[in-house]
């Protein structure tokens, strides 16, 4: 299977200059779109710095790609480099800042990225420092990581680790994988999972400082206030949830 390789540089970029005011709130921006053809079961994989990220389902069997770059420069502009690697099967996208900038100009840099996937793709690490990432309507299991940022994912059915470091997790599920696991890890922020009335499963709940809320009934096999374990609905797919400074809730679906 061919890999076809694209370092995005500014000659080939569709432009969109939008030059403001000369004070340092200034900004330059170039956007990129592009489409890549991706198995209905293919997986993603994206790390970015200083961007958001959104990822959308959809049904087709490819991935629409939409980013916009941003800096107070176009020197600082074309120091963004987004390189771009994709197959049938696998889809990899990385943000690259070049080293030898200043702090402030390295601080301006923004990538902001749109995604829409196959509902059926796994998405097998997004990671994102200072932002947030969005997925919404996911089938397949997913990975999603960000520092100084939060995490929001709504319709999803397959497996998910999520991991924050200040920052929020708020996560809701439209069918629990019998077999699953699910891993919600916070530093620094709060969780909140969301799952359908009727789901079977086991939780494992700790935080350091925070309390735990749990909507289900639950057979208690050790609780207290920073603790809480023990099967729902007869048990089922393993569900952690840890956090340090931050509540943790889980919710049934009205």
């Amino acid at each position: 299977m061919l890999m076809n390789t694209t370092l995005l540089r500014p000659a080939s970029l569709a432009l969109a200059l939008l030059l403001g005011a000369t004070d340092a709130s200034a900004k330059v921006t170039e956007k990129f779109s592009q489409t890549y053809p991706l198995d209905a079961t293919g997986s993603i994989h994206l790390e970015n710095v200083n961007g958001s990220v959104e990822i959308v389902a959809w049904d087709k069997n490819e991935v629409a790609l939409e980013a916009e770059k941003s800096a107070r420069t176009d020197e600082g502009l074309a120091r963004i480099q987004l390189r771009i690697d994709s197959n049938n099967r696998r889809l990899t996208v990385k943000t690259e800042l070049e080293k030898k900038w200043k702090f402030w100009d390295n601080m301006n840099a923004q990538v902001h990225y749109k995604l829409m996937v196959p509902a059926g793709a796994s998405l097998d690490r997004i990671e994102v420092v200072n932002a947030n990432i969005t997925v919404t309507g996911v089938k397949g299991s997913v990975a999603l990581g960000a520092v100084n940022g939060g995490i929001e994912a709504e319709g999803l059915s397959g497996d998910g680790e999520f991991e924050t470091v200040n920052g929020s997790i708020r996560v809701a599920y439209s069918t629990l994988p019998a077999a699953g696991k699910l891993s919600l890890d916070t530093v620094n922020g709060s969780c909140k999972l969301t799952l359908p009335k009727d789901a079977a499963f086991d939780l494992d709940a700790d935080t350091v400082n925070g309390r735990i809320t749990c909507d289900f009934p639950i057979t208690l096999q050790n609780s207290g206030k920073r603790e809480l374990r023990g099967p729902v609905n007869g048990g089922g797919a393993r569900v952690n949830l840890e956090s340090v400074n931050g509540g943790l809730t889980v919710s049934s679906a009205k």
